[in-house]
C-alpha cells in the first residue's frame, strides 16, 4: 500500500504530519514524499521534509495521494503549471485522492474537484465553488474518492478516517489508541463558531493577509 504525498516549499508541517503519522501505522503502508525537487524541502515551522521522488521519478498510481495545505505559499503554487500538471495526472489514478486545509485548492486548480463535495480551512472554503466544488462546512468531507478537511489540525482526524477505509474501522481504532488521539484544546476556540468576536476579529485579519480570498477566485478563473 502506497501513501504518496506532494510538498513544496513552506507548506504547513502538520498538515503533512498530521494525516501522514495515522496513516503510516497500517500495516505494510509505504510512504513516498514528492516534490519538484529531491532532498529538504522547508516548511512554515522552519523544519525541513525530505522528499525521496520528483515528479519524474514518483511513482504511478498511489494508494494515496495526500496534499498538505500552507497559506499563502499554498496559493502561490496554484500558479506552478508543472506542480498542478503532476497533480492531475496523479489524482486521475490513485485509489483516494486527499488534501488538508488549503491543499484542497490544490485539488481544485488541477480539476479534481469539480463536482464533488469538499471541505478547507475556514479561511477559504467559500472559494472552492470557483474550482466547481461545493463547499461543505465540516471537519471532514469525502464524496467518493476525494477526502478533504478543515485546516491544519484536521489532517489527524483526516489521516484516520482514510486509514479506517482502507484498513477497515478496527484497525483505525487500534490506530487512534495507539497515537492516544484524545484532543482537549485548553482554549475552545479552534472554528469560528465556538471562536468569541475578539478573538475572530483577530484570526480573520491575520487569515486575510495569507490567505487572500480575492486572489484565490483569480486564480481559479484563470
Amino acid at each position: 500500500m502506497l501513501i504518496q504525498s506532494l510538498i513544496y516549499p513552506d507548506f504547513t508541517t502538520l498538515d503533512l504530519i498530521g494525516a501522514l503519522q495515522p496513516l503510516a501505522q497500517i500495516p505494510g503502508a509505504k510512504t513516498e514524499i514528492v516534490a519538484r525537487e529531491a532532498g529538504a524541502n522547508p516548511t512554515d515551522s522552519g523544519a525541513a521534509i525530505m522528499a525521496d521522488a520528483t515528479f519524474a521519478t514518483a511513482s504511478t498510481s498511489p494508494d494515496v495521494i495526500l496534499v498538505p495545505g500552507g497559506g499563502t505559499p499554498s496559493i502561490d503554487v496554484l500558479e506552478d503549471e508543472a506542480t498542478m500538471e503532476f497533480l492531475a495526472r496523479q489524482g486521475e489514478s490513485a485509489g483516494w485522492v486527499v488534501a488538508v486545509c488549503t491543499g484542497s485548492l490544490l485539488l481544485g486548480k488541477a480539476g479534481l474537484l469539480k463536482g464533488y463535495k469538499a471541505a478547507s480551512h475556514w479561511a477559504v472554503i467559500d472559494t472552492l465553488d470557483a474550482f466547481g466544488a461545493t463547499p461543505v462546512h465540516e471537519r471532514v468531507v469525502i464524496d467518493r474518492n476525494r477526502c478533504t478537511g478543515g485546516g491544519v489540525t484536521a489532517g489527524v482526524d483526516i489521516g484516520l478516517t482514510i486509514a479506517g477505509q482502507l484498513a477497515g474501522q478496527d484497525m483505525a481504532r487500534v490506530i487512534e489508541l495507539i497515537l492516544e488521539y484524545n484532543p482537549a484544546p485548553p482554549f475552545g476556540t479552534g472554528h469560528p463558531t465556538i471562536a468569541d468576536a475578539a478573538t475572530l476579529s483577530m484570526a480573520r485579519a491575520g487569515t486575510e493577509a495569507v490567505m487572500p480570498v480575492d486572489r484565490i477566485r483569480q486564480i481559479a478563473a484563470a
